[in-house]
């Protein structure tokens, strides 16, 4: 079917009619009693490449809907009771209020707050509360390479994926942008134990055992052949490197320094208030 980029306009000429409401042209493309649904409140929900018959099914399927809500409104309306619907009503004022609120401090703290956090002051924190951060999980330093099992020079990876040397490292680096179906180095950031084993398969059933006595994985299947070698390691019940939490305890920080902020908004503006006579408590 050939496809057509309809303009909305012709989309509800194909659909409704005109009518004048309140004096002004409008075109009105549904009613539900005294309340009309206009074509410029309709929200443009079509793809840019679209048939005819598609756009009038979609313009259709959003008018059928909204006629659907104000029907049933209307009939919440005429059969809640009025507590309820007060209750309804004050709930709403206290959203109303609670959103305004919201984004007023939002405001507020993105002009006048300072949201830098300095490694002085995370490392500060870290030390202070070293027993927030204990591990719950193994987490490893590692180099992980996936190859063909037809891939050449085998001999020659084994070597170089254990090496430290910076030259062998090179060679290594080099042969897997070659070569490899996945190179990874994790050796400047942790990841969970769990997560570099997913990429290995091999069953090793005591990890914290394994970490203290090897820093090698290979592995292979009828595909591929699969190393991965450990730099460092922390085992579940360690805590935690600073470099693992740097980013949760900036974080937290933020958000302390948030609800301070917010505090002593609401602080300033009680007694700017008090002061100034701008409120009476019975």
């Amino acid at each position: 079917m050939m496809k057509y980029i309809i303009p909305i306009s012709l989309i509800f000429l194909i659909i409704s009619c005109d009518t004048k409401v309140s004096g002004k042209e409008e075109e009105v493309v549904a009613r539900v009693g005294n309340l009309v649904l206009l074509k410029n409140e309709i929200p443009d929900i079509f793809p840019k490449e679209i048939s005819v018959d598609d756009s009038a099914k979609i313009a259709q399927n959003y008018i059928k809907a909204w006629v659907k809500t104000e029907l049933l409104l209307e009939k919440a309306e005429a059969n809640l009771s009025e507590d309820i619907q007060q209750k309804i009503e004050e709930k709403l004022s206290r959203t109303r209020a609670s959103l305004l609120i919201f984004e007023y401090e939002q405001i507020l703290m993105d002009q006048r707050m300072d949201a830098s956090i300095s490694e002085e002051e995370i490392e500060a924190y870290y030390i202070a509360n070293t027993d927030k951060f204990i591990l719950d999980k193994n987490i490893v330093k590692a180099l992980y390479i996936k190859l063909p099992a037809s891939a050449p020079n085998i001999d020659r990876v084994k070597k170089w994926y254990k090496s430290d040397k910076d030259d062998e490292l090179i060679e290594l680096e080099s042969y897997c942008y070659q070569y490899a179906t996945k190179f990874d180095d994790f050796g400047e950031s942790w990841i969970y134990f769990d997560v570099l084993l997913e990429k290995i398969p091999v069953e090793i059933r005591n990890h914290e055992r394994y970490l203290r006595y090897n820093k090698q994985i290979e592995s292979s299947d009828s595909s591929y052949l699969y190393f991965a070698h450990i730099s460092e390691y922390k085992i579940r019940s360690d805590i935690s490197p600073l470099d693992f939490v740097t980013t949760q305890i900036k974080s937290i920080l933020i958000n302390e320094r948030k609800i301070k902020f917010i505090d002593e908004l609401e602080h300033n503006i009680y007694n700017d208030a008090l002061s100034k006579n701008g409120f009476i408590i019975y």
